[in-house]
């Protein structure tokens, strides 16, 4: 009798695949011990049925028809056509903590903000002969 909780093997000129009203798969060519596979009401596969599958990538359409491709490069890292997923993290009033380090040029736009110790802002420019200023943030509607 067959382990169906395992991959049976398949045994030449005996193994059995029949089509009736349902497809069954009898890999001692049982027919009585046969294992069903399709049938009116619907597939009735196991895991072990898949442990050989291996897939490349997957494809999937967007509403509008747009297709993506989604797989892994061989750190393991999820590639959505063929590029490398960054989690977004341009969120609105986004607080980021701890000590970051970064490398490579940083650009800043529309401003910078720097607290003093005890909680001052002070908004930082630069002007084109590249001179550094802060000015203290208005409070009670006055720059200082």
């Amino acid at each position: 009798m067959t382990d169906w909780n395992k991959r049976p093997e398949i045994v030449e000129n005996v193994s059995a695949l029949g089509i009736g009203k349902a497809i069954y798969a009898a890999p001692d060519g049982n027919k009585e011990t046969a294992r069903l596979l399709i049938a009116a009401d619907g597939f009735h596969f196991k895991p072990t049925d898949f442990d050989d599958l291996v897939l490349p990538n997957l494809s999937f359409n967007s509403p509008k028809g747009t297709k993506y491709d989604l797989s892994f490069d061989d750190d393991g890292a999820l590639l959505i056509n063929g590029i490398k997923y960054t989690a977004p993290t341009n969120q609105e009033d986004e607080i980021i903590k701890g000590n970051k380090n970064y490398e490579g040029q940083t650009k800043l736009s529309g401003g910078l903000q720097l607290l003093s110790p005890n909680g001052t802002v002070f908004s930082v420019t630069v002007d084109d002969d590249g001179k550094v200023t802060a000015e203290k943030e208005e409070t009670n509607g006055d720059k200082k």
